[in-house]
Protein backbone atom coordinates (compact mmCIF):
# COMPACT_ATOMS: atom_id res chain seq x y z
CA UNK A 1 0.00 0.00 0.00
CA UNK A 2 1.40 3.79 -1.17
CA UNK A 3 0.40 6.30 1.38
CA UNK A 4 0.81 9.99 0.62
CA UNK A 5 1.84 12.41 3.59
CA UNK A 6 1.63 15.78 2.85
CA UNK A 7 3.46 17.93 6.00
CA UNK A 8 6.24 16.95 7.17
CA UNK A 9 5.65 18.16 11.10
CA UNK A 10 5.63 15.36 14.38
CA UNK A 11 2.40 14.50 13.84
CA UNK A 12 3.58 12.94 10.44
CA UNK A 13 7.06 11.98 11.90
CA UNK A 14 5.21 9.72 14.81
CA UNK A 15 3.10 8.60 12.35
CA UNK A 16 5.51 7.43 9.89
CA UNK A 17 7.12 5.62 12.67
CA UNK A 18 3.81 3.35 13.13
CA UNK A 19 3.31 3.04 9.95
CA UNK A 20 6.96 2.38 8.31
CA UNK A 21 6.98 -1.59 8.31
CA UNK A 22 3.86 -1.89 6.69
CA UNK A 23 3.34 0.42 4.01
CA UNK A 24 5.05 2.33 1.53
CA UNK A 25 5.41 5.85 2.10
CA UNK A 26 5.89 9.26 0.25
CA UNK A 27 6.05 12.87 1.98
CA UNK A 28 5.52 16.29 1.11
CA UNK A 29 6.68 19.38 2.34
CA UNK A 30 7.57 22.93 1.09
CA UNK A 31 9.74 23.98 3.39
CA UNK A 32 13.32 22.13 2.69
CA UNK A 33 14.43 21.90 6.04
CA UNK A 34 11.49 20.09 7.14
CA UNK A 35 11.28 17.60 4.44
CA UNK A 36 15.03 17.06 4.85
CA UNK A 37 14.00 15.71 8.32
CA UNK A 38 12.40 12.96 7.05
CA UNK A 39 15.34 11.70 4.65
CA UNK A 40 16.69 9.33 6.88
CA UNK A 41 13.35 8.08 7.92
CA UNK A 42 12.04 4.78 6.42
CA UNK A 43 10.03 6.96 3.39
CA UNK A 44 10.31 5.86 0.23
CA UNK A 45 10.62 9.14 -1.15
CA UNK A 46 10.76 13.07 0.24
CA UNK A 47 9.17 15.60 -2.31
CA UNK A 48 10.33 19.63 -0.83
CA UNK A 49 7.45 21.44 -2.72
CA UNK A 50 3.49 22.50 -2.41
CA UNK A 51 1.32 20.18 -1.41
CA UNK A 52 -1.97 21.83 -2.34
CA UNK A 53 0.10 21.80 -6.38
CA UNK A 54 -0.93 19.57 -9.16
CA UNK A 55 2.28 18.80 -10.27
CA UNK A 56 3.89 18.40 -7.23
CA UNK A 57 0.80 15.57 -6.43
CA UNK A 58 0.58 14.32 -9.68
CA UNK A 59 4.30 13.11 -9.18
CA UNK A 60 3.66 11.84 -5.88
CA UNK A 61 0.46 10.07 -5.95
CA UNK A 62 1.38 7.73 -8.87
CA UNK A 63 0.34 4.33 -7.94
CA UNK A 64 -0.99 5.33 -4.11
CA UNK A 65 -4.24 4.26 -2.52
CA UNK A 66 -4.29 7.05 0.17
CA UNK A 67 -3.70 10.58 1.44
CA UNK A 68 -3.17 12.15 4.53
CA UNK A 69 -2.79 15.68 4.91
CA UNK A 70 -1.42 16.92 7.90
CA UNK A 71 -0.31 20.81 7.78
CA UNK A 72 -1.50 23.11 10.05
CA UNK A 73 -3.59 25.17 7.30
CA UNK A 74 -6.83 23.72 7.13
CA UNK A 75 -7.43 25.14 2.86
CA UNK A 76 -4.37 23.23 2.25
CA UNK A 77 -5.50 19.81 3.55
CA UNK A 78 -8.52 20.44 1.79
CA UNK A 79 -7.19 21.51 -1.74
CA UNK A 80 -4.11 18.32 -1.41
CA UNK A 81 -7.28 16.30 -0.74
CA UNK A 82 -9.44 16.76 -3.61
CA UNK A 83 -6.85 17.19 -5.94
CA UNK A 84 -5.71 13.48 -4.64
CA UNK A 85 -9.42 12.13 -4.80
CA UNK A 86 -10.64 14.02 -7.73
CA UNK A 87 -7.90 13.74 -10.45
CA UNK A 88 -5.18 11.85 -9.52
CA UNK A 89 -7.24 8.63 -8.55
CA UNK A 90 -6.46 8.43 -4.91
CA UNK A 91 -9.07 6.58 -3.28
CA UNK A 92 -9.18 7.36 0.11
CA UNK A 93 -8.46 10.98 1.56
CA UNK A 94 -7.84 11.68 5.35
CA UNK A 95 -6.92 15.37 6.92
CA UNK A 96 -6.19 16.62 9.91
CA UNK A 97 -8.53 19.44 10.98
CA UNK A 98 -6.85 22.46 12.67
CA UNK A 99 -10.06 24.37 13.53
CA UNK A 100 -12.90 21.95 14.35
CA UNK A 101 -15.31 24.27 12.97
CA UNK A 102 -14.14 23.09 9.62
CA UNK A 103 -14.50 19.25 9.38
CA UNK A 104 -18.17 19.08 8.33
CA UNK A 105 -17.05 21.43 5.30
CA UNK A 106 -14.12 19.07 4.71
CA UNK A 107 -16.48 16.22 4.75
CA UNK A 108 -18.82 17.73 2.10
CA UNK A 109 -16.09 18.49 -0.06
CA UNK A 110 -14.98 15.20 -0.65
CA UNK A 111 -12.48 13.94 2.09
CA UNK A 112 -13.42 11.08 3.43
CA UNK A 113 -12.21 11.26 7.28
CA UNK A 114 -11.41 14.57 8.97
CA UNK A 115 -9.76 14.81 12.42
CA UNK A 116 -9.24 17.24 14.96
CA UNK A 117 -6.88 16.50 17.97
CA UNK A 118 -9.77 18.27 20.05
CA UNK A 119 -12.56 16.43 19.22
CA UNK A 120 -10.56 12.79 19.45
CA UNK A 121 -9.46 13.85 22.78
CA UNK A 122 -12.93 14.62 23.53
CA UNK A 123 -14.12 11.26 22.19
CA UNK A 124 -10.93 9.30 24.71
CA UNK A 125 -12.51 10.92 27.18
CA UNK A 126 -16.11 10.12 26.78
CA UNK A 127 -15.12 6.52 26.12
CA UNK A 128 -12.68 6.06 29.24
CA UNK A 129 -13.88 7.87 32.13
CA UNK A 130 -17.89 8.35 31.78
CA UNK A 131 -18.31 4.93 30.19
CA UNK A 132 -15.78 2.30 31.67
CA UNK A 133 -16.00 -0.73 29.94
CA UNK A 134 -17.72 0.38 27.19
CA UNK A 135 -16.27 1.72 23.84
CA UNK A 136 -17.41 3.31 20.95
CA UNK A 137 -15.94 1.23 18.24
CA UNK A 138 -17.51 3.54 15.65
CA UNK A 139 -19.34 6.65 14.73
CA UNK A 140 -21.57 6.05 11.60
CA UNK A 141 -21.20 9.05 9.42
CA UNK A 142 -24.36 11.57 8.75
CA UNK A 143 -26.28 9.32 11.63
CA UNK A 144 -26.87 9.91 15.36
CA UNK A 145 -26.15 6.07 15.75
CA UNK A 146 -22.76 4.53 16.85
CA UNK A 147 -21.44 1.16 17.37
CA UNK A 148 -20.34 -0.14 20.62
CA UNK A 149 -18.61 -2.83 22.57
CA UNK A 150 -18.77 -4.00 26.08
CA UNK A 151 -18.88 -7.22 28.48
CA UNK A 152 -22.06 -8.13 29.15
CA UNK A 153 -22.29 -7.96 33.13
CA UNK A 154 -23.20 -10.50 35.47
CA UNK A 155 -25.43 -7.44 36.77
CA UNK A 156 -27.79 -7.15 34.10
CA UNK A 157 -31.02 -8.49 33.52
CA UNK A 158 -30.23 -9.25 30.18
CA UNK A 159 -28.07 -12.28 31.34
CA UNK A 160 -29.80 -15.58 30.35
CA UNK A 161 -32.51 -13.98 28.01
CA UNK A 162 -32.77 -14.04 24.61
CA UNK A 163 -32.79 -11.03 21.92
CA UNK A 164 -36.67 -11.57 21.42
CA UNK A 165 -37.17 -11.85 24.74
CA UNK A 166 -35.10 -8.86 26.74
CA UNK A 167 -36.46 -5.19 25.89
CA UNK A 168 -33.57 -3.29 24.15
CA UNK A 169 -33.23 0.41 25.02
CA UNK A 170 -34.66 2.68 22.48
CA UNK A 171 -34.51 0.03 19.52
CA UNK A 172 -30.83 -0.41 19.81
CA UNK A 173 -29.65 -3.86 18.47
CA UNK A 174 -27.05 -6.90 18.80
CA UNK A 175 -24.72 -7.11 15.49
CA UNK A 176 -22.13 -9.21 16.89
CA UNK A 177 -21.25 -11.27 19.84
CA UNK A 178 -18.20 -13.36 20.96
CA UNK A 179 -18.92 -15.93 23.62
CA UNK A 180 -16.11 -17.48 26.22
CA UNK A 181 -14.62 -19.10 23.88
CA UNK A 182 -14.14 -16.62 21.45
CA UNK A 183 -16.22 -17.77 18.58
CA UNK A 184 -17.87 -15.04 17.32
CA UNK A 185 -21.50 -15.11 16.19
CA UNK A 186 -24.78 -13.13 14.16
CA UNK A 187 -26.99 -13.50 16.95
CA UNK A 188 -30.88 -14.10 15.89
CA UNK A 189 -34.10 -14.18 17.52
CA UNK A 190 -33.56 -16.78 19.61
CA UNK A 191 -29.89 -16.17 20.64
CA UNK A 192 -29.39 -16.58 24.33
CA UNK A 193 -26.95 -13.64 26.19
CA UNK A 194 -24.43 -14.81 28.91
CA UNK A 195 -22.79 -12.67 31.90
CA UNK A 196 -18.76 -12.25 30.02
CA UNK A 197 -20.46 -12.54 26.73
CA UNK A 198 -18.50 -9.55 24.48
CA UNK A 199 -21.34 -7.56 22.42
CA UNK A 200 -21.41 -5.07 19.71
CA UNK A 201 -24.17 -3.32 19.51
CA UNK A 202 -25.63 0.05 17.31
CA UNK A 203 -27.53 2.37 18.90
CA UNK A 204 -28.23 5.79 19.31
CA UNK A 205 -25.30 7.85 20.95
CA UNK A 206 -27.89 9.96 23.84
CA UNK A 207 -28.77 6.05 24.72
CA UNK A 208 -25.18 4.95 25.60
CA UNK A 209 -25.54 6.12 29.24
CA UNK A 210 -28.46 4.24 29.57
CA UNK A 211 -27.57 0.71 27.85
CA UNK A 212 -23.85 1.01 29.86
CA UNK A 213 -26.52 1.57 33.27
CA UNK A 214 -28.20 -2.01 32.40
CA UNK A 215 -25.74 -3.98 30.59
CA UNK A 216 -22.02 -3.01 31.66
CA UNK A 217 -22.44 -1.58 35.29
Amino acid sequence: MKIVIVGAGKLAYYLIRELETSVEIVIIDKDPEAAMKFADESVSEVINGDGSSYPVLSEACKGAHMIVALTNQDETNMIACQIAKNHLGVSKAFARVNNPKNRSIMEHFGVDRAYSGTQILASMIEQEIDFEGLRIVHRIKNSDHVLIEFVLSANSDACEKSMIQYKFIHGSRVVVMAGADGGTITPVGDTVMHAGDQIMMVCRKKDIEAIWKAMVQ
